[in-house]
């Protein structure tokens, strides 16, 4: 089963990875997920399930407490193992809590600490004259006592170049996604995150029982990884220890070191991107950019950096109150040339050819007779017929024409309904109402980085519940993805030649059970929903 429709990232929990990957010797999936339990304490994961044979075979499956720590994760222990320790306590101290050690720290190679500070001081300097909201989320800089007592208890040692950069910004504030960015929406981490980063990745390793995959050169991920950067949709940025080289990794993707952002060192990284602010140049594949709420932000072309945000210096740990910049509003050109101030026009109903009328509605009788006898509760959410009158006014109030197709669709449903039938991975149709204040919200957001973040030519026509949103391009006809927090994407898997084309794929996917693009339909109490098939 997915995880919480919500998330960017749908991830199948590591149980229905499990499922899916044959464990429980069944071959259709199944319909009540096994409920897993677990619970963290003292660098280990305990573990039970709620089916003792099915909890028996993954624990079969998993890597044990030793391969688990050989390959520098923490273990997963079971329900009622003799050497499962007791909650709350450390490993090493199964008795009463004791003092907190002092931990001595140490300081990095002096060279190597200033160039790291020389490049943070570039950094902010641009970011105090063009993007001074920005500068405002970079977190102060760790407490030498904690970077000691992380490779105390680690028994590791930081790059220097890494130990210098998190004395001087322990990580930004803000989600993943937001904050300070380093492209093309990794959010900085702090020196805390590197340990729950490795959890979540570790867990997946050690519950698949796959040792091979736990190789730091050519594997998926290995607990000697150093995260320093992730984003909403799961993916993060890594220093190996070994080399100090950076490299990205996604669940289920081995690791690059040969990426967009594969660099040879850290350091190497903050003084390519320092240059970069400073000559507005790209950065590998992305350009700086200043949001109209004076935050940095990287897109695939180049604009010109917006006035207005500059601030004073970056405050001290003690800070005394600042006043923010007041960014020049969009002029009507801008608004215009991005497709977001369209002239005033009376609605004007036009009705979709017979042609394509005709294959739309054949293509909406394939999924409802599915949906009717397979997922009754999505079936029922699917909305009546859209009144020509409110396509019309939608058209108008965005000064756009929608696709045939579009229309067509919306004239047999007005939208999936709420929590309804949508697209793959977790989509949902939207209205003809809906899609009007979808795009205007849409133009406010991006109204200063057209044809990257947002353009009015573009209409909305579905929505997940985490700021994503499927749109059908009204200058190609072509579909693409929008997230919020990275604008929107006009290639990969999201792309379809058509809206069209789009619903006929996900009908063959409903009535085969064939996987679209990696999403494989699967009914879960009546409902539609999408579970991945790259587990």
């Amino acid at each position: 089963m997915i995880g919480p429709r919500w998330a960017r990232v749908v991830r199948p929990a590591l149980v229905a990875a499990l499922l899916m990957a044959g464990l429980a010797g069944e071959p259709d999936p199944l319909k009540d997920a096994v409920r897993c339990m677990s619970m963290s304490f003292g660098g280990s994961t305990s573990l039970s399930c709620d089916d003792p044979e099915f909890e028996a075979k993954i624990k079969a499956n998993a890597l044990t407490p030793e391969e688990a720590e050989a390959i520098g994760c923490p273990p997963i222990y079971w329900r009622g193992d003799r050497s499962t320790p007791e909650p709350g306590l450390p490993l090493s101290q199964p008795g009463f809590m004791t003092a907190e050690p002092t931990y001595t720290p140490r300081t990095p190679d002096p060279a190597v600490a200033a160039r790291v500070n020389q490049a943070w001081d570039r950094i902010e300097r641009w970011l105090g004259a063009h993007a001074s909201a920005t500068l405002r989320t970079l977190e102060f800089g760790a407490d030498p006592q904690d970077l000691a007592r992380w490779e105390a208890t680690h028994s590791r040692r930081l790059p220097d170049d890494l130990y210098a950069s998190y004395l001087r910004h322990d990580g930004a504030d803000g989600n993943p996604g937001a904050g300070f960015q380093l492209p093309p929406s990794y959010t900085l981490l702090g020196v805390s995150d590197i340990d729950s980063e490795n959890w979540s990745k570790c867990q997946d390793l050690v519950m698949e029982g796959d040792l091979d995959a736990a190789d730091p050169e050519h594997g998926v991920w290995h607990g000697s990884l150093l995260a320093v950067g992730g984003d909403a949709r799961g993916r993060e940025l890594f220093v190996e220890p070994r080399t100090g080289r950076v490299g990205e990794a996604a669940w289920q993707e081995n690791l690059k070191y040969d990426g967009p952002m594969s660099w040879p060192s850290h350091l190497a990284m903050l003084e390519a991107l320092a240059g970069a602010l400073e000559r507005g140049a790209a950065l590998r594949d992305w350009h700086p950019v200043v949001t109209a709420g004076c935050e940095l932000r990287w897109a695939g072309k180049p604009a010109t950096v917006r006035p207005g945000c500059a601030g004073g210096p970056r405050p001290s740990p003690s800070p005394t109150p600042t006043v923010e910049p007041t960014p020049e509003k969009p002029t009507a050109e801008e608004l215009r040339a991005g497709g977001c101030l369209p002239p005033r026009r009376t609605p004007r109903v036009r009705m979709p050819g017979p042609r394509v009328t005709a294959e739309v509605n054949a293509v909406w009788r394939r999924v409802e007779r599915w949906l009717a006898r397979k997922a009754p509760v999505t079936f029922k959410r699917l909305r009546p017929p859209a009144r020509p009158l409110d396509i019309a006014r939608s058209e108008a109030a965005m000064g756009l024409r929608f696709p045939d197709d579009l229309r067509a669709s919306l004239l047999r449903h007005d939208g999936g309904g709420s929590w309804g039938f949508g697209p793959a991975p977790f989509y949902e149709l939207m209205s003809a109402k809906d899609i009007r204040s979808e795009w205007k919200m849409l133009c406010g957001i991006g109204e200063d980085v057209f044809d990257d973040w947002w353009n009015g030519r573009l209409v909305p026509f579905a929505y997940a519940n985490d700021g994503g949103n499927l749109f059908v391009d009204t200058r190609t006809g072509k579909t693409g993805e929008f997230f919020n927090e990275e604008g929107i994407t006009l290639e990969g898997d999201v792309v379809w030649p058509s809206y069209l084309a789009l619903l006929k794929a996900t009908a063959t996917s409903l009535e085969t059970g064939r996987p679209i693009r990696g999403w494989r339909p699967e009914v879960v109490k009546g409902a539609l929903e999408w579970e991945s098939t790259r587990g």
